[in-house]
């Protein structure tokens, strides 16, 4: 039996799309679990999955525990 998806993908992809669209503008962005989710409007859980996908992408790198910076700053 197939399961309905409850997301909503279109809004989520958009919303991850100027997310990361800021993030490579911006060199100077510092960004934060917190400060992911709080942009986003997304609870905790959903902002873990997008920064860690923003990670192994090569988007994001992590400079400090728990701080990332575009993966192209210095």
């Amino acid at each position: 039996m197939a399961t309905r998806e409850r997301r909503n993908l279109r809004e989520r992809g958009a919303k991850v799309q100027r997310l990361v669209q800021g993030v490579l503008q911006n060199p100077s962005v510092t960004l934060t679990l917190d400060t992911l989710c709080e942009w986003l409007s997304i609870p905790t859980e959903a902002g873990e999955r997008i920064l860690q996908r923003l990670i192994s992408s090569g988007v994001v790198r992590e400079v400090q525990r728990g701080m990332f910076v575009p993966a192209r700053a210095l």
